[in-house]
């Protein structure tokens, strides 16, 4: 997704790391417009030194509704779907076994359904690298090659984020069409 011309430049700035104190954290700041959403605010922050990183997305327009989106992945163009994540949402492929819940560290991050796939692929391979007795082995293996299939695009499967602020957002890949389904989430949900 390239910017459009009347976008502004990102501002970029040294600041001190909060993890290890040295001064080279590089911030980098955007405000952005992302169609059918509105203004957003950009920041990605990552130390030179020890490593550090943070991003993060955040609504420059009025409070948004509580939602769900709901994608059917039902075709390889499917994964080319942009997903822009608050750090309060949560993303469930239930087809797939997976369901990535946001932590008290959790990032916003802009990918695609396809880099999702991806992300849950390297946390079960790390959960199977760690000591897990045979029944969490067998479920890994299990989700690892029905992730595998996902993503070449064998495997037909639902995405859903759930977001209670309301931020995130799946932005269609333009003159593509995707079953896409917006709807407002109840509390308790």
């Amino acid at each position: 997704m390239s910017l459009p011309s009347e976008q502004p430049s990102p501002k970029q700035y040294v600041a001190t790391c909060p993890a290890c104190q040295s001064k080279s954290l590089v911030v980098t700041e955007l405000c952005y417009k992302l169609p059918n959403f509105g203004d957003v605010y950009l920041l990605s922050a990552s130390c030179s030194t020890c490593g550090f990183k943070h991003t993060d997305i955040l609504e420059l327009s009025p409070h948004q509704e509580p939602s769900r989106y709901t994608v059917k992945v039902e075709s390889p163009r499917d994964l080319n779907v942009l997903v822009v994540r608050s750090s309060s949402a949560s993303v469930v492929m239930p087809e797939l076994g997976v369901t990535i819940t946001p932590g008290p560290y959790a990032q916003g991050v802009i990918t695609t359904i396809e880099g999702f796939l991806h992300k849950a692929k390297e946390i079960v391979e790390f959960l199977l690298s760690s000591e897990v007795d045979e029944e969490r082995k067998r479920r890994c293996l299990d989700i690892l090659k029905r992730l595998d299939k996902a993503i070449d695009g064998e495997e037909h499967f639902t995405f859903i984020i759930e977001d209670p602020s309301g931020l995130s957002v799946v932005v269609p890949k333009e003159g593509v069409p995707t079953k896409i389904i917006k709807e407002p989430l109840a509390s308790g949900d």
